[in-house]
């Protein structure tokens, strides 16, 4: 699977700023649940094409940013951020425990493989007294999608968990003060193909490993998106997505 994360967010590189519209507002609302202030070190796990640290540089000061994502060309999709780029796993970081001031991660997390044992693991390299805010997105994110796929054999939808699985995992983690919220994202495309290419060029296709694009498949994959989710604005697709913020103890 990691993979195949590198190759699809390798390709959609130069064209997740522009389609990813979703991401950049999580990202926007992850920024704001850190507080106003200076921070040393801070660590951007999964941080992508860099929408979070956009935001934090209108709204924190800080000593080093490290930019980790586990896609290469997304990295350098940073390169004149004046970010420490890392290229490296997110459930596997490489770092010595208690290095950092802020950790924060935004539209990333959903991707681990083991997120029971590896984001507890990602908090070690928290200092303490730290602060940290992370944006995950949950079940629920393309409901529309994974609907229609079911129905016509088109496409896949990777299985996210659910909101309390985040919530519960948090809670279970000694040490952290943390609290939770979580939004609903709703957006509206022309058409089905629109929706596709947009949801193609954020990368996020990484989850559909067995696609089938047999013709008679992608028409009924159409005709039931139009049937099932066209309203006055337009073809739905919805997000949903879960945020844990806190401080180290």
């Amino acid at each position: 699977m990691k993979q195949r994360i590198r190759q699809c967010f390798g390709k959609a590189a130069s064209s997740y700023s522009k389609a990813a519209s979703v991401q950049r507002v999580v990202a926007r609302n992850c920024a704001a649940l850190c507080p106003e202030e200076y921070f040393r070190n801070v660590l951007d796990i999964g941080s992508g094409v860099g929408f979070l640290h956009d935001e934090l540089r209108e709204r924190i000061s800080c000593g080093n940013y490290v930019s980790l994502d586990l896609v290469r060309p997304m990295l350098m999709e940073q390169n004149n951020s004046g970010a420490f780029l890392v290229a490296a796993d997110g459930e596997e970081l490489p770092f010595a425990a208690e290095r950092f001031d802020l950790l924060v991660s935004s539209s990333a997390m959903q991707w681990y493989g083991a997120p029971e044992t590896t984001i507890p693991r990602s908090f070690e390299v928290l200092k303490s007294g730290g602060r940290f805010a992370v944006a995950i997105f949950t079940h629920g994110t393309l409901a529309e999608l994974a609907d229609v796929s079911a129905r016509t054999g088109f496409g896949s939808v990777k299985e996210l968990k659910p909101n309390s699985f985040y919530k519960e995992l948090f809670y279970s983690m000694s040490g952290l003060k943390v609290d939770y919220a979580s939004e609903e994202h709703v957006v509206f495309f022309p058409s089905v193909k629109h929706f596709l290419k947009q949801h193609k060029m954020t990368g996020a296709v990484a989850s559909s490993e067995n696609l089938s694009w047999g013709r008679e498949k992608y028409r009924r994959f159409v005709e039931e998106y139009e049937n099932l989710y066209r309203g006055e604005s337009g073809i739905k697709a919805s997000y949903k997505v879960f945020f844990a913020y806190g401080r180290k103890l």
